[in-house]
């Protein structure tokens, strides 16, 4: 999506009043969901820092600021990022879902934040940040790997999975391991899905083959975001 310069009046006028010019200018919408009812339009708002990050974000409900929520402490770097609005917690309200780029995260740290603002009734619809299960937390408990010979055994949510690592051609396979940096997040029939490739070491390199992925549905639990039910579906290899 083109990022578009913060600089329809009613928008500055609504996040910026008194602000100079030459800071108004750094603000950018990077991106929207647009709706018919002007009032529900929903903005993501940042300042830009360079060419390729972002932070101290706001999102902005309605094109006269209705409802403003900032996040200062926010990061987002190169490409676009993802925001959709969707009833993922089935109380009828549609929830905001925001994924950010941050290539800073640590080793074995997701390169995607979510954040998500679920809608509450009060009995205005505002919204507030949720609180959500880390994926690091979802495999420590319900995710086990292990490899013995050509055979890399994974339990998922108490089923086993045997995969004969073989059949991928691969040189030199070994050592199996889930790729937390590379978890992926998605909305599916208004169901929140993270999704976890599984890899091996490949040749006599750091490359990994993908040999399967890890797909997990977020359920709401009225407190956070949990992991209910995870599945495993092996890598079918064109070889």
């Amino acid at each position: 999506m083109r990022r578009h310069i913060l600089n329809t009046g009613i928008i500055l006028s609504a996040l910026f009043t008194g602000a100079n010019t030459s800071l108004a200018s750094e603000r950018v919408v990077l991106s929207s969901i647009p709706s018919d009812v002007w009032h529900q339009t929903v903005y993501l708002i940042a300042d830009k820092k360079n060419w390729m990050e972002y932070d101290n974000f706001t999102v902005q409900i309605g094109d006269m600021g209705q409802y403003v929520y900032n996040f200062p402490d926010w990061y987002h770097g190169k490409y676009d990022p993802y925001m959709a609005k969707a009833d993922i917690n089935d109380d009828m309200l549609d929830d905001i879902i925001i994924m950010l780029n941050n290539e800073k995260a640590a080793i074995d740290q997701p390169l995607k934040d979510i954040h998500i603002l679920n809608q509450f009734q009060d009995p205005d619809r505002r919204y507030k940040e949720a609180l959500m299960e880390s994926i690091s937390s979802v495999i420590i408990n319900k995710v086990a790997i292990k490899q013995i010979e050509n055979k890399v055994s994974i339990q998922v949510d108490g089923m086993n999975h045997t995969i004969d690592i073989s059949k991928f051609s691969y040189v030199n396979p070994r050592t199996p391991y889930l790729s937390i940096e590379l978890v992926d997040y998605f909305i599916e029939g208004d169901k929140l899905y993270a999704t976890i490739p599984v890899f091996i070491l490949r040749d006599d390199s750091v490359k990994g083959g993908i040999i399967g992925n890890i797909k997990v549905r977020y359920e709401w639990d009225g407190k956070e975001y949990v992991a209910r039910k995870l599945t495993f579906a092996e890598f079918k290899s064109e070889n």
